[in-house]
């Protein structure tokens, strides 16, 4: 007796029913958005140009793959380090924030030729060679190291309260709480969820924790 093992998802032929594609777009929304504007203001850049040079790269993916892929560009966490010494290194404390900011763009410009040389390699040798080199425990090790390296700015953002709430003693157990609520409730979601709904646990968590 064999199982079929059901396979969700969309490849880049394919396109969800207008509901899942609004769905779709929410979560993407709530998760990209968010995440552009935060580097922004942990690295010091202009939230505008952020957002602006964002929305400029997702048009322009979006054109040269065909409209095949609907990937939104939103700013990259694995750069905060870097730009955020740059910003405040000795170094540089005479410059102006524009003059700071030309600095680190500089550097993330050339990254970005050498993602370029990348993708041209990995075309051309094919993606198990380059997994032999950067096997998912490298990369995955990666991703955490990242994801710790932000640790202390969420621990920040789940105990801040809006400042009209300042006179409520409470206001900091509430943050709190439905900070806990929301993470908690997206992880139960990301496991439990069956089928199409799998893949919406952050939208549904976000509205977990609002309600």
């Amino acid at each position: 007796m064999t199982t079929k093992n059901e396979v969700l998802g969309y490849l880049p032929d394919e396109r969800p029913p207008i509901i899942g594609l609004i769905f779709f777009a929410l979560q993407q929304i709530v998760v990209m958005f968010p995440a552009t504007v935060l580097v922004a203001l942990i690295t010091g850049f202009h939230v505008s140009t952020t957002i602006f040079a964002s929305g400029l790269a997702t048009l322009g993916f979006i054109l040269i793959t065909g409209r095949q892929i609907p990937l939104y560009y939103g700013s990259s966490f694995s750069y905060i380090a870097a730009i955020a010494s740059i910003m405040s290194a000795e170094q540089f404390a005479a410059y102006s924030l524009n003059d700071k900011i030309s600095v680190a763009q500089f550097g993330i410009v050339m990254s970005g030729f050498v993602s370029i040389l990348a993708g041209i390699i990995i075309n051309k040798s094919g993606k198990d060679k380059i997994d032999r080199v950067l096997p998912p425990t490298v990369t995955g090790s990666i991703a955490i190291i990242i994801g710790l390296s932000l640790a202390a700015t969420a621990m920040t953002d789940a105990s801040t309260f809006p400042a009209a709430a300042q006179a409520n003693p409470s206001a900091g157990s509430w943050a709190w709480t439905i900070a806990i609520i929301t993470l908690l409730s997206t992880i139960l979601y990301s496991v439990y969820l069956k089928g199409k709904l799998s893949q919406l646990p952050i939208l549904f968590g976000l509205i977990t924790g609002y309600v």
